[in-house]
């Protein structure tokens, strides 16, 4: 940790002491331009000693920034190197440990099954919990990944990923008012749903979810995401426009943050409603159709 603590501050030293001197050394040379481009020098002497200063100056100006130039590619090829390894490690821990994650969902789930009585609330617990982890685990991958990822463009039913949510959020009744076909990515579509969904769960409480569908101009379909559970009491415009630093990790902001960023690269919209005491409305607007 030290060493490339010190090896970040010295090659931040170093670009500032290039970027000082090369620039000290042409506006000395502007200066003297413009304090000597009216002057007469008929002395031999004294065009000798000028011709001397610039070509020594000049040498030393074309190495500075010969060597700056060969520095900063260097820097560059490394720093995509190594872009390029984290990379290839997030992608391949990601996907081992999402299978991990399945399996383990799986097996509590045969478990949850084959156990009776006082033991079972504890199963579905834990269920919930590894469900928060694979939601976390997606979101920190969505937020690596996010300004250089790419998002299909093809139609989706909109129910079928409702019937996917219901059974990962037993404990929500979903009802949704009509059925639509969304045009976006279904990776993207289904992180955007269950961050609103895990959202109305663990700050609203919510046990009821209701959707309604709303036909807006050129081809767009508005979603109206209402829960029934406490609301939001802080300012809604800081609601998937920033992380919100919070002592409790759950309530930093960043599912929101996410979900509206996807939603803006499906060329959609998401803004937030909410009343005290009268529940969570998400507002989706996406390219779709009804069935």
């Amino acid at each position: 940790m030290k060493n490339g603590f010190s090896k970040s501050h010295l090659k931040t030293a170093l670009a500032v002491i290039w970027f000082a001197f090369t620039f000290s050394l042409v506006t000395w040379w502007w200066v003297f331009f413009l304090m000597h481009r009216d002057s007469r020098q008929d002395n031999l002497e004294q065009l000798q000693n000028s011709y001397r200063m610039f070509a020594w100056e000049g040498s030393i100006l074309l190495a500075a920034i010969l060597l700056g130039g060969i520095a900063l590619v260097i820097f560059t090829y490394r720093d995509q190197v190594r872009h390029q390894r984290l990379r290839f490690f997030f992608s391949t821990f990601s996907h081992d440990i999402k299978t991990s994650i399945a399996r383990l969902r799986l097996q509590a789930e045969v478990l949850e099954e084959e156990v009776q009585g006082n033991a079972q609330p504890v199963m579905k617990r834990l269920i919930q919990d590894i469900h928060r982890l694979d939601l976390q685990l997606e979101n920190s991958l969505q937020l690596a990944t996010l300004e250089h990822g790419l998002l299909l463009k093809e139609e989706i039913s909109f129910g079928d990923l409702i019937s996917t949510l219901r059974g990962e959020f037993p404990e929500l009744t979903i009802q949704l008012e009509r059925k639509v076909v969304l045009t976006g990515d279904r990776r993207a579509l289904l992180s955007l749903l269950r961050n609103v969904l895990q959202n109305s769960i663990v700050h609203g409480k919510a046990s009821v979810i209701r959707i309604q569908v709303q036909e807006k101009t050129g081809s767009r379909i508005e979603l109206r995401i209402q829960d029934n559970g406490l609301g939001f009491k802080g300012p809604l415009k800081k609601l998937g426009a920033e992380i919100l630093t919070s002592k409790d990790a759950r309530s930093n902001g960043i599912g929101l943050l996410i979900s509206k960023r996807l939603v803006e690269k499906m060329k959609g919209s998401l803004s937030f409603e909410s009343k005290d005491n009268s529940g969570f409305t998400s507002v989706i607007e996406l390219e779709g159709r009804f069935l």
